[in-house]
């Protein structure tokens, strides 16, 4: 008897090896892929705005990519002792005008130089309505924690998010190299603030929306259904952390094997299970740090990175193996 309607879903066209470049952008879920992928070593840069939320914050942040233009002075806003940009996550805040530019303009060079070699793109849409600052009739990607009387909330209309993702669309194809692999995501993270009815109907038309862009550019696109597998399949409140909204480590868990199964080919799970390994062991404990068992271990493990190391992105583990020639100087 089946207690659970699994989900399972196998990418129709793209599987991803230690040489592919992996960009993601948006919301939650986009930052927990590119951790698991991070972790195991592959090529990934995750949110080079921080995390965004809504279509048309996206949209905006890829065409600042897209079109390399620098953030100016004039762009910062200053809030009581902290500069904000309107298009950045509150991570990027900062008390220096000239920290936060440098900061918010390398994340852009980087970014459109990675963009132009990525293999795929993920994209976590999290939430259909947005906020208006009033003082400069702007939609901000993140309103900064300042007071709600200065913004205008409303509900994006689906024709609205359909012309922002046929943009993002547009934009990635144009930049990116031939056969670039676009991934759609929607965020089974529940704005429960905005309401459970309205968090549904807001899901429903970023879901419209992404449906409607994967069948106009089916060579390009793709679902991955994270919502589904969260909502249909978990399908159980033992999957969310404490606030009954985010998802926990169990559910991240069960996706990312998801995701490796669907994206991930067969002939880079072999080397993946040796990073693995080696991060078990970068990540154990220590109690005698000045024993001949010690110090062949941390020799075994330098010998284990650079077995590997030549089949991974140049210098992935280039912070460990440092820290590990340092501990091993240590123990003697």
């Amino acid at each position: 008897m089946n207690f659970r309607t699994e989900l399972s879903y196998e990418s129709p066209s793209v599987k991803l090896d230690y040489s592919n470049r992996i960009f993601t952008i948006g919301s939650c879920f986009a930052t927990e892929i590119s951790d698991k992928l991070s972790e195991r070593k592959f090529s990934v840069l995750n949110n080079p705005f921080g995390v965004l939320f809504h279509p048309i914050a996206i949209e905006n942040a890829l065409m600042r990519i897209y079109s390399q233009e620098e953030y100016q002075a004039s762009e910062i806003y200053k809030n009581e002792e902290l500069f904000i940009s309107w298009d950045h996550h509150s991570s990027f805040s900062d008390t220096s005008l000239e920290k936060i530019l440098f900061h918010i303009n390398k994340n852009l060079k980087e970014a459109h130089s990675f963009l132009r070699e990525a293999d795929m793109v993920v994209i976590t849409l999290g939430t259909a309505f947005v906020y208006r600052l009033r003082q400069y009739d702007l939609i901000v990607a993140n309103c900064h924690k300042i007071s709600n009387h200065q913004f205008t909330k409303y509900l994006l209309q689906e024709h609205q998010i359909k012309t922002s993702l046929k943009n993002i669309v547009e934009m990635l194809t144009d930049i990116g190299k031939k056969g670039l692999k676009i991934v759609f995501t929607l965020s089974p993270v529940r704005h429960a603030k905005d309401g459970i009815v309205e968090n549904n109907l807001s899901k429903a038309r970023l879901l419209c929306a992404i449906h409607s862009a994967i069948d106009s550019y089916l060579a390009n696109c793709e679902y991955f259904p994270v919502y589904e597998f969260v909502m249909d399949d978990l399908r159980d409140y033992r999957f969310y952390k404490e606030d009954l909204v985010h998802p926990n480590d169990l559910a991240i868990n069960y996706i990312w094997k998801k995701f490796k199964t669907a994206y991930i080919s067969q002939k880079a799970l072999p080397l993946m299970q040796k990073v693995e390994k080696i991060n078990q062991s970068l990540n154990h404990k220590i109690l005698h740090i000045n024993t001949i068992a010690h110090k062949k271990f941390l020799y075994s493990l330098v010998k284990d990175i650079q077995e590997v190391e030549p089949q991974l992105p140049q210098g992935c583990f280039r912070e460990e193996f440092l820290e590990l020639r340092k501990r091993m100087q240590e123990s003697y």
